[in-house]
């Protein structure tokens, strides 16, 4: 509360709105939010604005109103969005506060987080991190291990472990021991797509390092692990012949999904300015990695909220 009066005026306007809304005021109290947010605005006291929206969207999501939460949070996105609000980890902290608040059921989170990663994107290349880090533990504490692992793909190198973890968990309750290499694949090949070299080291090297399935170092007895070893090896060599050599080679494993042979295609691509034989997006699931991954919301929230690379972006 102090902190709030030492605010000055903006402190006690929240103080007073957040009573109404612990009095059940709803109605009144979702007008009132508006009036002052285009009071505010008019008088271009921006940085209030912001406050004044996180502290409604909190207040309304705390209280079960999903309806003036969703209103005001879209309203907090496009305000970042229109008035190029520049973030910083307190800002970033109360949009995570804002992520986490929503119920799993609401259509609000659907329609918020991807503004939150357009805001952010516009001074980070694939958003934040963190608020990717916080969405992917969202989504897996409700097991929507599809939306997660797109998360994931933009995680920095600490939360790398975090992936792998992930991953690891997916394998156990949704694979067979025969699939396991299949997972890391996908994992692996979405980072490279990104050109996220190190990314992809890690993950792989902590992947088979801790999954309790893979009991033998290199060379493993999942083909996959081996394609994996020797793809990172030939990038770092710089060489777009060994990769075709190995994409030739595994073949037989690469056609247990078609995503693969797209992502080899793309690697090529960002890494070798080769250009693909066939076209389309990233970041998709193919069938069998679909099944073991399940739907969620990854043909929704993750994929408009989460940037997607296309032919278009390499160029």
């Amino acid at each position: 509360m102090s902190r709030r009066r030492q605010a000055g005026g903006i402190g006690r306007i929240l103080e007073k709105l957040e009573r109404n809304v612990e009095a059940g005021n709803y109605y009144d109290a979702f007008q009132m939010y508006n009036s002052i947010y285009n009071r505010l605005i008019g008088e271009r006291k921006l940085e209030d604005g912001v406050k004044l929206l996180i502290s409604g969207s909190l207040m309304f999501l705390a209280h079960k109103q999903d309806e003036h939460g969703t209103e005001l949070s879209v309203l907090l996105g496009d305000h970042l969005l229109t008035h190029h609000t520049s973030p910083s980890v307190e800002l970033n902290d109360q949009l995570i506060e804002v992520i986490k608040r929503f119920d799993r059921s609401s259509p609000g989170r659907a329609r918020f987080i991807p503004k939150v990663f357009k805001w952010s994107k516009m001074y980070t290349e694939h958003g934040d991190p963190r608020i990717h880090k916080a969405c992917a533990e969202v989504y897996l504490l409700e097991t929507d291990y599809a939306t997660c692992c797109t998360h994931c793909q933009y995680l920095d190198l600490d939360g790398v472990q975090f992936y792998s973890q992930t991953l690891i968990e997916v394998a156990r309750v949704r694979a067979y021991n025969s699939e396991l290499g299949l997972i890391i694949t996908w994992a692996v090949l979405q980072f490279l797509t990104l050109k996220r070299t190190e990314h992809a080291r890690r993950i792989f090297k902590l992947y088979t390092a801790q999954h309790p399935a893979i009991t033998t170092p290199f060379p493993y007895q999942e083909p996959l692990l081996n394609f994996i070893q020797f793809l990172i090896q030939a990038i770092d060599r710089r060489s777009p012949q060994l990769v075709k050599v190995l994409r030739d080679k595994y073949s037989k494993s690469l056609s247990r999904d078609p995503s693969f042979s797209v992502s080899i295609e793309k690697i090529l691509r960002v890494y070798f300015n080769e250009v693909p034989q066939s076209s389309g997006s990233l970041g998709g699931l193919g069938g069998l990695m679909q099944s073991l991954f399940g739907g969620g919301e990854s043909a929704g929230t993750a994929q408009s909220a989460v940037p997607v690379v296309e032919d278009a972006d390499l160029d």
